[in-house]
């Protein structure tokens, strides 16, 4: 029995379909491994590995990516430490730590700027596709009415 309920591809009318959120996670693995190795003559080893694996599906229907504001944060205060750095002395400016730490400071907060708006005009195409559902019959993405 069909739920009356059930969401169909508006393509070709299947109800094989999933949302790509769904498909993405499903598809998607990590993983940690550690191995100790003794010998009768050396310290001990112990070595970690960890990993992702990602199936091709789910690579295919993964979410926008989003921009990381760490490197423009990082870059803005290490040019503050610098420019703090050629201001310190008492009667003389050292330009160049000057001029190095206004440079960091810029394009630092250049930086966060474009990765802000950048992630702003993602979070909207996130949103829809959390509401897109994927035909596995046809390959229609769609979202449902």
């Amino acid at each position: 029995m069909v739920s009356q309920n059930a969401i169909t591809c508006p393509h070709c009318q299947g109800q094989n379909v999933q949302l790509l959120s769904v498909i993405h996670a499903a598809g998607t693995s990590h993983f940690q491994a550690t191995h100790e190795a003794h010998s009768g003559f050396g310290p001990r080893v112990t070595v970690e590995t960890t990993g992702r694996q990602q199936t091709n599906l789910s690579a295919s229907v993964a979410p926008p990516g989003a921009k990381r504001l760490r490197g423009p944060i990082v870059l803005t205060v290490v040019g503050g430490i610098i420019l703090y750095d050629g201001l310190k002395l008492s009667w003389e400016v050292d330009w160049t730590r000057f001029f190095i730490g206004v440079t960091f400071i810029t394009i630092g907060v250049i930086g966060f700027v474009r990765h802000w708006r950048h992630n702003v005009v993602q979070y909207d195409q996130y949103e829809e596709w959390r509401r897109t559902w994927l035909c596995h019959a046809c390959n229609t993405r769609f979202q449902p009415s």
